[in-house]
């Protein structure tokens, strides 16, 4: 419905480059999807995994104005503190209670350290939640350092709420992926130190905040106790958080590499789009893969399926160099919000529905504020 009303306003992106581009490769392996027996409604479902939602990000980028971004901001610190509020009760509930149902209305969600789970919110699965609260403390950062963007009550409030989700979620990627966020501040220190200061005033008030969650809330305790028994454990398997947080990230960049056997034919064909996700496989066949650079070659051969893995850097890669481009004019939001949505762009597993929404919606916000006039 979105790109039918742009059509009709004349403002859907045709000529744009990366959409042209990612046509005619969603079109190539659809071909050989079907010459490779690959099932109609497996393949219908590709198609969306593949290509559907991906033009909404340049959408976005021309019908968002800097006003309706900040919206959008103050709508994820809004929502920061009822969504936290599910993950604490999530946190507090049996493993069988209703309020953490598996999707699908049967089971319960994965399971974390001292027998909790870890919490999705109002999403399917953790990985919601860790993108959620990625944009979120991307505009929370960005709100320290740009005053009056926000109210104040709202900037405590959405990062009070973000820091108790963190400890009651019972998943390191909420924190992991934060703290790319960041990262992203690099960028800024380097091309405008000056401004980089202000970080120092609005990193002594996250610290305060943190300190009075620890001294007057109990819960904040202890999920704080059940995060470190988490990292503990998974120490023991993964190595410390560094370790993990680089094992985990080349465990995705090697997975297609095996994925295929040199005298098969599927190794360069594939077994048809949307044959790697959990949807398209109950629809008609295929397995769904974890790592999501696998299930591109798994669904369209070393060949295509190499293509698209390349397509998503170079998506990611143009997308950091605007946002460079406006540090350079002293805005600042739209490299924190890269540093939330490039990670799910470019390594996310996009067969799932959360993931491929974050990815898109992500992008988009990213380059609206990368390419919109700042008031």
């Amino acid at each position: 419905m979105i790109y039918y009303i742009a059509l009709n306003q004349g403002i859907y992106p045709t000529e744009n480059k990366y959409i042209k581009f990612l046509l005619n490769l969603t079109i190539a392996s659809t071909l050989v999807s079907f010459i490779v027996g690959g099932h109609p409604l497996t393949i219908i479902y590709g198609i969306r995994t593949n290509f559907l939602h991906f033009p909404l990000i340049f959408v976005m980028a021309r019908v968002l104005s800097w006003n309706d971004i900040i919206l959008f901001g103050r709508a994820f610190l809004i929502l920061a503190l009822p969504m936290t509020w599910i993950v604490a009760e999530q946190f507090q509930a049996d493993r069988f209670d209703t309020i953490n149902v598996a999707a699908g209305g049967t089971g319960h969600q994965m399971m974390t350290s001292g027998d909790k789970v870890r919490a999705s919110g109002t999403f399917t699965f953790v990985s919601g939640i860790v993108f959620f609260y990625c944009f979120a403390v991307a505009f929370i950062i960005y709100g320290f350092l740009e005053k009056k963007t926000f109210p104040n009550w709202l900037l405590y409030l959405g990062a009070s709420s973000t820091f108790l989700a963190m400890v009651t979620a019972g998943s390191r990627s909420v924190i992991a992926e934060s703290l790319q966020v960041f990262a992203c501040l690099g960028f800024l220190a380097y091309l405008k130190p000056n401004e980089f200061g202000k970080i120092t005033i609005s990193s002594f008030l996250l610290m305060i905040i943190g300190l009075t969650l620890y001294s007057q809330i109990a819960l904040f305790k202890d999920g704080l106790d059940f995060l470190s028994l988490r990292f503990e454990e998974a120490a023991n398997v993964e190595g410390n958080p560094v370790e993990a947080y680089f094992v985990r990230y080349m465990e995705i960049i090697l997975a297609p590499v095996n994925m295929f056997r040199l005298d098969s034919i599927n190794a360069i064909l594939g077994y048809g789009i949307g044959s790697g996700t959990r949807a398209g496989s109950a629809l008609g066949r295929g397995v769904g893969f974890e790592l999501d650079w696998a299930r591109h070659m798994y669904e369209s051969g070393s060949i295509l399926g190499g293509i698209y893995v390349i397509f998503r850097l170079w998506v990611c890669k143009d997308l950091l160099s605007v946002c460079i481009l406006r540090i350079k004019n002293q805005s600042y939001l739209s490299i924190l919000l890269w540093g939330a949505a490039a990670p799910v762009i470019a390594f996310g597993i996009l067969g799932q529905p959360t993931n491929l929404g974050f990815a898109a919606f992500g992008g988009g916000l990213c380059l609206a504020a990368a390419v919109s006039k700042k008031n």
